[in-house]
């Protein structure tokens, strides 16, 4: 059952080791647009390649005629939205997302906000070298070594937040935009955040 997948986009691409391995344990791979060609330097061939196609480079196309490519060409959403629309056409349930942030500042605040149009369906993941990050899942106990740096960063109005195992704990907080909680610090593993109401981004930073 395929349940499992890769984004790779057109930002800052991580290392070929963590691209690599990320697509190993990925059961579908798709290029958002110019993410192809990270695609093609990194070794790594995509199930599928979607978006306009203004940033495919003919090589890529050359290179990965073999697999799919799906020209979407609406401007009213981004690639990463073709993308994850795509994958929620598929009922994928897991998403790993790497190449979302640098380059374009505009691009990488407007790819961290449109997943809330997408969490409801599917459990979304950013990831690139030393850091992921994620959505809280309000509850849910999270993973890290003790003396990991942690921060948290509302979109939006949050309330009822919790905050367990962490070096500044909370309890039933509120927080808006504009008041961010950056480098907190894992003292117990696992630790939880509860946020009851509120869409709130996890950042683990997994070396400093």
């Amino acid at each position: 059952m395929t349940n499992r997948a890769l984004i790779i986009c057109n930002g800052e691409p991580p290392t070929r080791r963590l691209v690599r391995k990320l697509a190993s344990h990925a059961d579908l791979i798709v290029a958002a647009d110019g993410g192809a060609n990270a695609a093609r330097l990194y070794g790594i061939r995509p199930h599928i390649i979607i978006g306009d196609l203004d940033s495919v480079s003919a090589t890529t196309k050359r290179v990965f005629a073999s697999s799919s490519i799906l020209r979407v060409r609406r401007q009213d959403n981004t690639d990463l939205e073709k993308a994850l629309d795509y994958l929620v056409s598929k009922s994928i349930k897991n998403v790993c997302i790497v190449g979302a942030t640098g380059r374009r500042i505009d691009f990488t605040f407007g790819n961290l906000s449109v997943i809330w149009n997408y969490t409801s369906r599917m459990r979304i993941t950013f990831v690139g070298d030393g850091w992921k990050a994620m959505p809280v899942e309000s509850g849910k106990e999270v993973r890290a070594k003790v003396g990991t740096t942690v921060s948290l960063i509302p979109f939006g109005p949050c309330s009822g937040i919790t905050l367990k195992g962490l070096r500044y704990p909370l309890t039933n907080a509120t927080m808006k935009v504009g008041e961010i909680g950056v480098s907190n610090i894992v003292k117990r593993s696992p630790f939880s955040i509860t946020v009851r109401r509120g869409n709130m981004l996890l950042f683990i930073m997994d070396r400093a």
